[in-house]
């Protein structure tokens, strides 16, 4: 029985390697939020969404984004957004946000987030990838509904 146990556990760790290798794209470091000077919302680690030190949503390590448990929408590897079905919203590589074609802001390099070319707030830390942008773009879209508003 031990020797059988012995010859797994390569397989095991074998296993437990390649999960870790595999971890989702979505999955990326805490995220603070700030808006007008103070925190607003935080991206957690495993994918909660908080808002004034409240869970209130979620976006998922396959790009499901949830809001109070319902899923509301979800962000694709290019940068595209969907709300129920519909692309409507877009991050390009750069950081421009884009609504229904037209540039409503940007994300900075330095996590400043610009509406209408002026400063909204700030995320900290950001934006190492692309990861990073869609996921803050997300959380804009989906829990603040008045950013994305012309």
């Amino acid at each position: 029985m031990i020797r059988s146990e012995m010859r797994r556990s390569p397989l095991v760790l074998a296993a437990l390697f390649s999960s870790l290798l595999t971890l989702p794209a979505l999955a990326g470091e805490e995220m603070d939020v700030r808006k007008d000077g103070s925190l607003w919302a935080r991206l957690e680690k495993g994918g909660a969404v908080r808002i004034d030190g409240v869970i209130v949503g979620e976006i998922e390590d396959d790009g499901t984004i949830r809001v109070e448990g319902r899923i509301a929408g979800r962000i694709e590897e290019d940068g595209e957004i969907r709300e129920d079905g519909t692309v409507r919203t877009r991050v390009e590589k750069d950081g421009t946000l884009r609504r229904n074609g037209t540039v409503i802001g940007r994300i900075e390099e330095s996590g400043a987030i610009r509406r209408h070319g002026r400063i909204w707030g700030e995320a900290t830390p950001c934006c190492a990838s692309f990861d990073d942008l869609r996921r803050l773009t997300a959380l804009l879209l989906f829990f603040d509904r008045t950013f994305f508003v012309r």
